[in-house]
């Protein structure tokens, strides 16, 4: 999904080229994505009007139409903007999984397209605008001035699960998603499954700074690459989508572990557990050095009862 870095840049791209033009059309795809908050179908609802702001509200993007109306984009998994010039947007069909489009009066488009139509596209009032799912609810926006150590302190101090979960938290934080968590964990050198009442004043110090040096690093990284919106830059992390590949500071293999709905990318060497867990990656055995580099990473081995890392538990069987 696009994440917080992504969407700075996305934002940024969209507003340079689109506020202060006037919305000349507007078409849907597949109404899956849309929900309009507003009387009446999706284009007379935005057609005359300027584009007034586009910017980026936690993992969110608001565009303000006119002064009665706003477009509040959700993009989720795999949601992506194009910009298209005006010999693009002629030639070019709409794709199936084409969510809106919005022509300009100057032949260019802006088409927003999800290929999972897990998206959420809402169309309303600034009034409505408390309404909106999850994003009225988003937590404090970590680039804001309000994300001090002050408010991250106070925000942990509430906290008994893990700290990968708790940096998804979008109620919490505004926000980070799957990639950027486990960046951060790297640079703070945490385990992911590390419960949050167990950090000690050192660790809570190095996450709050980690939070801010790898968000602006990839922030500053994307828009110097200045690739376009649709396309997602993510060749520069260090651990995620790296899992068998070896860390780049250490050279230790990278793993990857389930925690809680997602899987996280971490170092064992940088990030070693403060807990024992079902499996010490210490004692799995390396990748094959001669074995291609497509080939996938071994599947880590649990350790047998009284292991070091802990037992693994048999799966109970459920009753009806």
């Amino acid at each position: 999904m696009p994440e917080l870095p992504d969407l700075v840049h996305v934002a940024k791209v969209l507003s340079d080229a689109l506020v202060g033009r006037n919305v000349a059309g507007a078409r849907t795809g597949d109404p899956t994505v849309l929900r309009m908050m507003v009387p009446g179908d999706f284009a007379p609802a935005v057609v005359g009007r300027a584009v007034r702001s586009i910017e980026r509200r936690g993992h969110f993007i608001r565009f303000a139409l006119g002064d009665d109306r706003i477009l509040v984009v959700n993009a989720m998994l795999v949601g992506k903007y194009r910009l298209l010039a005006p010999e693009e947007a002629a030639r070019e069909k709409d794709p199936v999984a084409l969510g809106f489009a919005l022509a300009f009066e100057d032949g260019r488009e802006l088409r927003y397209v999800d290929d999972k139509r897990m998206g959420k596209v809402y169309v309303a009032t600034p009034s409505d605008e408390a309404r909106i799912p999850v994003y009225a609810a988003l937590g404090v926006d970590v680039l804001s001035p309000a994300f001090d150590r002050a408010r991250f302190a106070e925000l942990a101090r509430r906290r008994r699960d893990q700290v990968r979960p708790f940096l998804m938290d979008k109620t919490a934080l505004a926000s980070i998603g799957n990639a950027y968590a486990d960046e951060i964990l790297f640079e703070a050198k945490l385990h992911p499954k590390t419960f949050v009442r167990t950090l000690s004043a050192d660790d809570r110090e190095r996450l709050f700074v980690a939070i801010g040096t790898v968000l602006r690093t990839a922030i500053d990284e994307i828009a110097r690459r200045n690739e376009p919106p649709e396309v997602k830059v993510r060749d520069f992390l260090a651990v995620r989508g790296r899992a068998g590949k070896p860390c780049p500071r250490c050279g230790t293999t990278i793993r990857e572990v389930r925690v809680g709905d997602g899987d996280a990318c971490f170092c064992p060497t940088c990030q070693p557990p403060t807990r024992s867990l079902f499996v010490d990656w210490s004692r799995v055995s390396e990748p094959d050095a001669t074995a291609s580099p497509e080939a996938p990473a071994p599947t880590p081995k649990v350790p047998a009862p009284g292991a070091a890392g802990g037992a693994a538990r048999p799966r109970r069987r459920s009753r009806r």
